[in-house]
């Protein structure tokens, strides 16, 4: 039986039409926005079909259905003729309650049907609800009329097929949607997780602009910190150390005070808006000119702490102590915005306010060391530990029940038993140094010689009175010899008599105070008052021609071979064991060992001799505290090998037996005992 061909019309229209839903298919599996793939769906429909337009509609939130994308709707439905909106809003109810596609003829229905008010056939087709939760969507296509009903059936077979790739583009957006979610969380845990694993806040700062990063999908994060008045950058992403005086740190601090100041999250892209503060604006432009960033967002953070009242629990409002700075130099991320800023800063505040608070001292050195005993702890066997357990009991146990001896360290200087200082008895100048460092002098000898002038001029006055007084006084005696002399005494004139006892009178206190004079003489020239060695240093270049004052000390003379004694400078917290020590070793004396300096491999003993009633401080150390005790020691060893005047010597005082714990321990047991106690 013969067949009618078909025209090639009609395979190139199914082809089409093919060929458009296989597109369609695959533009579900694209990640692209609903209202691009309707607009591609209602133009290729529109096109393939050569429909005069359509429509998808979309429910409204006061009741109805609104115009989501439409071709020519207004050609078909005048804006003015609200008949005919309305019975087409009945139409799209109608079909949004079916369960395949209408095709509603021009101008058709009655009073009690749905009717067409428009001259094009009405196609409408709901999508099916195949993902939870999905918007019921009507797609609405104007078909041109006088088509034969095969063509019709084809058009409700097409539509519903369209249909039914929608649903699946809304199944594959869902999906998406899962997937994005799923991918945000466990971004979210590993964000988490980082940031609280460790209690360290510049390692927690560090984690979070790193890691929050990439988070919202920014090209930097800078982490800021307000300390105290001033706010520092702790931390930015993409390197290990902030540059503390650095322009961007600088501008940075500045842009997170006044951010914290408006204490609201911000997202500025270059726009002006009136509701930034005018300073703040200004700012944000400086910086964007000079960090070349597209867009910034910043959002500050308070941290949560919970204050108990009275009555009930508050939070207390508190000023923000962290800003978080996004940057986006580029416009290619997706995920950049204020709300992902704005969830970072809430996934982070608990870590952050855990860090801050553990970032107190002693806190911080605390947990810095259990962390690490936690960690070598862990590294060490079941053997191990228990062996270093009983190590430390066997140690412990050792410092309180093991007595040794129990001693106290001071520093100390050698001196010989016989020394004297020599002084200088007037002010003047020295005009000869006879004597130099290390020569043997005896008693008596001249060591060196003053210059005083006002002295020698006054010598040299009283020498020229005395002089001149017994030249008259031989006058006068000449002159009473003279008989005529005797006779006629002068008139205006004292007798002879009475200027020469006047005269007299004046001699013996000009002799008096030529022997005041001569003794003062005497006394410039200084001499050796013990015999001895000169252990003055460079004496001659020191002294010669030098002015001195009256007491100043100009040498020391010792007798090394009489013997040697230590000066002592115990601490105040020390001299009472010492003091206790010599009371219970009375009427013995308390024995000392010391070393010098220069003979540090061997010890030489001694006994306290004496201990100062007063504490002692050098002048040229007035700001050390406390002053310190001094005590004289006296050295059993008549002749040390190396024993030099000056020279530093550690002095130990026998106090008795105590606790090993107590020797090794005493200073910080004494600290703790005082504070515990006063």
């Amino acid at each position: 039986m013969p067949t009618t061909p078909r025209h090639p019309s009609i395979d190139t229209g199914w082809q089409q039409l093919e060929k458009f839903v296989d597109q369609l298919h695959q533009l579900t599996r694209k990640p692209i926005a609903r209202a691009d793939f309707y607009r591609q769906l209602l133009d290729g429909s529109v096109s393939t079909l050569a429909a005069v337009g359509g429509a998808i509609w979309l429910p409204a939130a006061q009741g109805g259905m609104e115009l989501c994308y439409h071709i020519n709707f207004d050609q078909l439905i005048e804006p003015e003729d609200s008949i005919a909106k309305t019975a087409h809003q009945e139409l799209l109810q109608f079909a949004r309650g079916s369960d395949a596609p209408q095709l509603i003829p021009p101008r058709s229905g009655s009073k009690e049907a749905i009717k067409n008010p428009t001259d094009a056939v009405l196609l409408l087709g709901a999508v099916p609800a195949k993902a939870g939760g999905m918007p019921p969507i009507i797609v609405e296509l104007f078909m041109r009329s006088g088509s034969s009903p095969a063509t019709e059936r084809g058009w409700q077979e097409y539509l519903d097929t369209i249909c039914h790739v929608a649903a699946d583009f809304h199944t594959f957006d869902e999906l998406r949607a899962l997937q994005a979610e799923h991918g945000l969380h466990k971004q979210s845990l590993e964000l988490l997780r980082r940031i609280h694993r460790s209690p360290d806040l510049k390692q927690t700062a560090f984690e979070i602009a790193n890691e929050g990063r990439r988070f919202v999908d920014g090209d930097r994060l800078s982490v800021v910190r307000r300390h105290g008045k001033k706010w520092q950058l702790v931390s930015a992403s993409g390197v290990d150390r902030v540059e503390a005086r650095g322009d961007t740190t600088r501008q940075l601090e500045q842009l997170a005070t006044r951010i914290a100041s408006w204490d609201e999250p911000l997202d500025y892209n270059g726009m002006v808006s009136d509701e930034l503060p005018s300073e703040l604006t200004e700012l944000l432009e400086h910086y964007i000119d000079h960090s070349q960033a597209r867009r910034i967002v910043a959002v500050p953070l308070t941290l949560n702490t919970m204050e108990r009242d009275s009555s009930h629990t508050r939070q207390k409002h508190r000023l923000p102590e962290w800003v978080l700075i996004a940057e986006l130099f580029s416009t290619q991320s997706k995920e950049f915005s204020c709300q992902r800023v704005v969830e970072l800063a809430a996934l982070c505040e608990p870590a952050l306010r855990q860090s801050t608070w553990l970032d107190r001292f002693p806190l911080r050195t605390t947990l810095r060391w259990a962390d690490r005993w936690d960690r070598w702890t862990k590294s060490w066997g079941l053997t191990r530990r228990r062996f270093i357990t009983g190590a430390v009991v066997a140690l412990i146990l050792a410092l309180i029940g093991v007595q040794t001896d129990f001693e106290i360290e001071a520093p100390a200087t050698l001196v010989p038993t016989v020394e004297r200082d020599v002084f200088a008895s007037t002010n003047g100048t020295l005009q000869k140094v006879e004597v130099q460092h290390g020569i043997e002098v005896q008693e008596g000898d001249v060591l060196a010689v003053l210059e005083d002038l006002g002295l020698d001029l006054e010598f040299e006055r009283v020498q020229g009175e005395i002089a001149t007084v017994r030249k008259r006084l031989e006058a006068i005696a000449v002159a009473r010899t003279d008989r005529q002399a005797r006779e006629e005494e002068p008139t205006g004139r004292l007798p002879l008599s009475a200027e020469a006892q006047q005269l007299e009178k004046q001699l013996a206190s000009l002799l008096k105070q030529h022997e005041i004079l001569k003794t003062q003489q005497d006394a410039l020239i200084l001499r050796s008052p013990i015999a001895g060695k000169i252990i003055t240093l460079d004496a001659q270049n020191l002294l010669r021609a030098r002015p001195v004052e009256r007491g100043q000390v100009l040498f020391t003379v010792a007798n090394i071979s009489a013997g040697w004694q230590l000066k002592v400078d115990v601490s105040q917290d020390c001299i009472g064991h010492v003091l206790e020590a010599q009371r219970k070793t009375q009427p013995a004396k308390l024995p000392v060992r010391f070393r010098l300096t220069g003979e540090i491999d061997q010890t030489f003993h001694g006994y306290l001799e004496s201990v100062s009633a007063t504490t002692v401080h050098a002048d040229r150390d007035l700001e050390s505290d406390p002053r310190a005790v001094q005590a004289i020691v006296h050295v059993d060893e008549e002749r040390l090998p190396a024993a030099r005047p000056g020279m530093s010597a550690q002095v130990r005082f026998a106090c008795g037996r105590r606790s090993l714990g107590y020797v090794w321990l005493h200073d910080i047991w004494n600290t703790v005992y005082s504070w515990w106690v006063f």
